[in-house]
Order: structure tokens, then sequence, then C-alpha cells
């Protein structure tokens, strides 16, 4: 089953960065288009947006006496804020969580039609703002009994998909693809159907950002702690560092394994927490 969370059509400016922050732009720019979102990225494009994309970095761009490059930042930033009383959308991008004086005088010009995000990463930071920007209809599936219920981030689908057909040999499985291209909100879904299944397993690769931050709140909505259906998290080794996962110590059981172990460590965590 492969499950989009975003379809809604939205066309995002993306404006001008620091040289700090111009390879995560160009990032951000590449999971907006996979995620379906149109990008706009010339200054007279703006007007069509529905929200526009601010990234602060080292460069106080917001300094009124800036010159060249650095004056263009500010000059879209100040087009785009004159522009939120008709209805367009600022997103002022922190994500290495800077605390220079100049990001406190942005902060306090929040108002509505604006969103000041400090997420990690690219595709947490786009699922936050296609969240916000889309109106979501709830799924309403029927929840199968199944030994495992396998879910992944369709940017990592082509590994997923051998993890599933070797898994699929020895246990009866439930997967999830998902990607942002859809108006559909699978929260209660998934807390469901972990309800149905034996156990849960979340996968990633390249998409490691997305998992930890995903993980998390499933193990949540599973009830922390005190939830039935124990929860797996487990990265291809190929891309992923162990490190990675540090956060789930003591929380969450993880493995960082090659891709063609992970189907026999989903089979050591099944078999250590459901008793036959």
């Amino acid at each position: 089953m492969n499950i989009s969370l975003f379809t809604q059509h939205i066309k995002v400016f993306v404006a001008e960065v620091s040289p700090d922050m111009k390879e995560i732009r160009d990032k951000l720019c590449v999971v907006l288009s996979k995620a379906g979102i149109e990008v706009l990225k010339e200054q007279a494009l703006i007007t069509e947006a529905d929200c526009s994309v601010h990234i602060l970095g080292a460069v106080d761009f917001y300094n009124e006496g800036s010159e060249g490059y650095f004056f263009d930042m500010g000059v879209q930033y100040r087009e785009a804020a004159k522009l939120r009383n008709s209805g367009l959308k600022m997103f002022i991008w922190n994500p290495a969580s800077r605390s220079e004086a100049y990001i406190n005088s942005i902060r306090r010009e929040i108002i509505e039609n604006t969103v000041y995000s400090t997420k990690p990463s690219p595709i947490v930071f786009v699922e936050e703002l296609r969240g916000i920007m889309s109106v979501k209809t709830s799924a309403n599936q029927a929840v199968i009994e199944r030994d495992v219920f396998f879910i992944y981030n369709d940017l990592d689908k082509d590994s997923a998909s051998g993890i599933l057909n070797m898994l699929q040999d020895v246990q009866t499985v439930i997967p999830l693809g998902i990607a942002m291209n859809s108006d559909t909100d699978y929260t209660e879904y998934i807390k469901n159907q972990l309800k149905g299944c034996k156990i849960g397993v979340v996968y990633f690769d390249y998409a490691g950002d997305w998992a930890v931050s995903f993980a998390r709140q499933i193990w949540k909505d599973n009830g922390g702690q005190s939830g039935k259906t124990p929860l797996f998290v487990v990265g291809n080794a190929e891309h992923v560092q162990e490190s990675v996962l540090k956060v789930f110590d003591g929380v969450i059981e993880t493995a960082v394994r090659e891709i063609s172990i992970i189907p026999l460590d989903i089979k050591v965590f099944f078999d250590k927490h459901v008793k036959n």
C-alpha cells in the first residue's frame, strides 16, 4: 500500500539566501519538487505564490542597509511581508537554530499568515509546510490483523521493496509507503492499524530526519512506554549512521544494519516481543 500524504497543488516562492545557506536551499527546492509542490524562484513570480520561504543564515538580510546579493534577500522578505494581507503565508525557516539578535526582531513580527520554524531538515520542514498549507481529510480504512506493520517513506521505496519481498516469505505484513503528495491524514489509520498488528516497524534509508520525527510521533500516539504494540526503528547501514538513532536510547528499540540482514532483525524482534 502506498499512501500519499499531500496532493493539493501549492506554489512556493523560495527567497534568496546567504552563501552559508545555499546548499540547504538547493536541497529544499529538490524536496519541494518531489513533494509535488511548484517552486518559484524569480522575484517577479512572488505574487503568484501561495506562500514564501525565507531561510535564516549567517547574514542579517533583515537589515535595511544590506547591499547587493544580501539586499535582494531583504527586498524579497519585505515584499512578501506586504503580501500577507492578500493571503500570502510566509515561512521563516531557521534550520540552524541561530540565536543572533536580529532573529528576535523578525520573531516580533510573527503575526497572522507568518510561521516561524526551526525544523532541522528540508524533509521535516516541507512536511510541516505542507501540513499547514493543506486541508486534510481523515482516512477510513479497515484494520487488518497481521504480524508486521511495515512503514517507510516513499523516498526509500526501492530498498524497502527488497526488504518486504524477503520479509513476506516468513511473516504476514501490512506495508505502508508514505509520500508527501496527498491531502489525506493517516494519523488515526496508523494508530488503529498498529493495534491490529503484533509489531510495528519504521524503516528508512535516505529519509532519516523524517523517520526520527515520524517514529517519535507514532510511539507517542501508540501510548508511549505503555503502548501495546512494540515498535522497531531500523535503518539501512549503507546511508545511515547509528548516531542518528541515539535519541531513542531507552525508549524505542533501534538498529542500523546491512539491508540483507534487516528482515532477519525484524524476525528476531518479533520473536522477542510476541508470545506464540
